[in-house]
């Protein structure tokens, strides 16, 4: 009982995080004393070694590892009994170790006389095992002992449980620090026009964020390449015929390849294909000295879609510059073409382009500009927006708020705009005021931050117009404001208050009432963009947003519903087992079963491998029943008639879903709680399928 009480005192300790000042050392300091041991030790499993990565002060002091190298690396798998007990019993003691049969050398010179160890395990990982030694004398393990020791271990494999999620976390935010650093590359380059050097310094940045030896970046369609070492080279593909990344674009390479060199000076090269329409059309190669991490490793794809808007915006500058270069007589027929594409693109801020230039004019007026200024400014205002040309429909249309990366790629259109108008000569004099009407008074704007006294008078009018017409027009997540509240937040805004302060009344009696319609979208097309907005691309399902507006109509008329979850059980190890084709193959099977439901509204997919819909019957706990089996059954008759390459026995065991469902208006009021309370009633599925728990009934 004793040692039952110093292990839960030990187990404290560790859960308290005190394994962190050293490595481990103290803890297995005093799990050596309370067991009355020579030494403690945790060992790893890695394939058929026992790798002791931990070890007490006194091993430590006795045997170092420099000296005693073999003792730190002992066979697993190899020694049968002493890994088929640990794994039967979760435990295995050895009395009298110099007649093991098992026994190994390195262990019987030093003198090890008795052996007890205990696996180390999690609900969901088996991490290693906890031993303890006895160096001077034979010893016996009483069953308190030994299940004492279980407690301790149990809780270090927590707590490397819990390591091991700090250290996703910490991936995933690496991730998108490193992605948001690719934007701000292209961000920083868009502020100056596009110019070999330009280019070869935003690639010298790329090289660094990735830490790469050497890059090397091939762009066929402008007869380009780059080589970004101790010094920078560029070339034509001619010039690329020497390095492998020539083939690797040639032969149309389309997925990433990883692989060592044998090239001078490097060890290791990733090459990254940049796809259109099924064809490489740019290629980058990074060549490192030493072998990156395997966390590193499975970055490449975020890495690849940050560089594919990389190769996008030099084919967008490209293609501008080479409209800009043949306008000539017909400029402003070809600019009030854009405007219309750009509006045609967003119904929502349709005639903004002429409302901002009206109450540009209107400002300038004002302030006592002269005509040919209130033209150019009148001029400016239709052109602000023009960029948006170049923003892709699936940020610029996003009815909800946008992430971090989408917001930063919107903010190019300020940029675009300009890099457009200033190779106009008869707007050339307007392009900074477009390029800053982003800006604010206090430096916190884009793109280039600026404060007051840097920003362009036309700037400062532009900005007031742009958020009052932004204000007083419909968007899709909020009415127009009244032109008053409009002046209210403007008030409160880091524009310019002295301009704001002489116009205000006049933008009030001025407000633009009529919204003109569209003259190139159809109400049919408009209605069908809508409506793809909310279409899962991958399963002709709904999206998340659409199941939410449904819900919410529901609960506006009070009308009952339930709202059922589905999760496919497994989907991360039929990835990891047969690759994500054949996940997604199963996600497409469910998405098929679940269309044949009867009795439902608003069918969505709302993650990776789960799906919600309105249940719009009574007997929800029996419909629950019904539709796990048919959906298992579904499964595998389309693993069976599809070929799929899972194991029919494998597939019967583990293939199925997670069925939950929530009440309203019985257990949530809102489309946030009901989705919460599935996704409760799922979790503890989950945890009951994984531990062996028959599943009760949803109460």
């Amino acid at each position: 009982m004793k040692s039952v009480i110093k292990a839960l005192t030990i187990a404290r300790k560790i859960i308290e995080g005190e394994y962190e000042k050293d490595d481990w050392r103290s803890i297995l300091d005093s799990i050596a004393e309370i067991y009355n041991v020579g030494g403690s030790f945790i060992g790893f499993w890695e394939d058929d070694i026992i790798n002791f990565k931990h070890s007490s002060y006194l091993l430590n002091k006795n045997f170092p590892k420099n000296t005693f190298k073999e003792l730190y690396e002992a066979p697993l798998k190899s020694r049968h009994q002493l890994y088929g007990k640990l794994i039967s019993n979760g435990h295995i003691v050895i009395e009298d170790y110099p007649k093991y049969e098992e026994a190994i050398k390195p262990w019987l010179d030093v003198g090890l006389k008795s052996l007890l160890a205990v696996v180390i395990k999690s609900q969901r990982h088996t991490y290693g095992s906890l031993h303890l030694i006895s160096l001077d004398k034979h010893r016996t393990f009483t069953k308190d002992e030994i299940e004492s020791l279980k407690v301790i271990a149990d809780t270090i494999g927590s707590e490397l449980d819990k390591e091991e999620y700090i250290r996703k976390i910490n991936f995933e935010s690496e991730k998108s620090r490193r992605q948001l650093e690719l934007l701000k590359i292209l961000d920083d380059k868009l502020k100056q026009s596009v110019s070999l050097n330009l280019i070869v310094e935003s690639l010298k940045k790329i090289k660094n964020l990735l830490n790469a030896d050497k890059l090397n970046f091939l762009f066929p369609s402008e007869n380009l390449y780059f080589e970004i070492n101790g010094n920078s080279t560029v070339g034509s593909i001619k010039t690329s015929k020497n390095h492998p990344i020539y083939n690797f674009w040639k032969t149309n390479t389309t997925t990433i390849v990883q692989k060592p060199q044998t090239r001078k000076n490097f060890a290791y090269a990733i090459f990254i294909p940049i796809i259109s329409l099924n064809k490489t059309v740019a290629a980058f190669s990074f060549e490192y000295q030493e072998k990156p991490s395997e966390n590193f490793m499975n970055e490449l794809d975020t890495i690849r879609i940050a560089l594919t808007h990389y190769v996008s915006i030099l084919h967008t500058y490209k293609n501008i510059n080479t409209v800009v270069s043949k306008l000539s007589d017909i400029e402003r027929g070809l600019i009030q073409a854009f405007i219309s594409v750009t509006e045609a693109k967003d119904t929502y801020t349709r005639g903004h382009s002429e409302h901002v230039a009206f109450y540009s004019k209107l400002i300038a007026q004002k302030l006592g500009l002269d005509k040919e200024q209130q033209e150019m400014i009148y001029n400016a205002g239709l052109l602000h927006d023009i960029g948006k040309i170049g923003i892709p429909d699936m940020i610029l249309l996003k009815p909800g708020k946008l992430t971090p990366f989408e917001y930063e790629i919107m903010k190019h259109h300020s940029l675009i705009s300009y890099e457009i108008v200033k190779k106009i000569p008869k707007f050339k004099d307007i392009a900074m005021c477009i390029r800053h009407h982003h800006e604010k008074m206090d430096g916190s704007g884009y793109p280039d931050g600026l404060t007051g006294k840097e920003l362009e008078l036309g700037a400062r009018i532009l900005a007031i117009a742009d958020i009052f017409d932004a204000l007083t027009t419909d968007r899709p997540y909020r009415d127009a404001l009244s032109p008053k509240k409009a002046i209210e937040i403007l008030e409160n805004d880091k524009v310019d208050q002295n301009i704001l302060k002489k116009v205000k009344e006049d933008l009030i009696k001025s407000y633009v009432r009529d919204i003109p319609k569209s003259k190139f979208i159809p109400k049919q097309i408009e209605s069908l963009r809508k409506e793809i907005m909310d279409l899962d691309f991958m399963t002709g399902l709904k999206r998340r947003r659409f199941l939410i507006r449904t819900m919410d109509k529901y609960i506006l008329r009070k009308n009952p519903f339930t709202l059922f979850l589905i999760d496919i059980k497994n989907t991360s190890y039929i990835n990891f087992k047969y690759g994500r084709e054949i996940g997604d193959r199963i996600i497409l099977f469910v998405s098929e079963e679940l269309k044949k439901i009867l009795k439902m509204d608003a069918l969505s997919r709302v993650g990776a491998d789960s799906f919600m819909f309105l249940y719009l019957s009574e007997d929800a706990e029996v419909f629950k029943n019904i539709l796990q089996t048919k959906l298992k059954k579904g499964i595998l008759e389309k693993i069976k008639d599809k070929n799929c390459v899972i194991n029919p026995k494998e597939a019967e065991n583990m293939m199925g879903c997670y069925v939950t469902f929530s009440l309203y208006p019985k257990e949530g009021k809102t489309p946030e709680e009901l989705i919460y309370i599935c996704s409760q009633k799922k979790k503890m599925e989950s945890f009951k399928y994984h531990v062996g728990i028959p599943c009760k009934k949803n109460a």
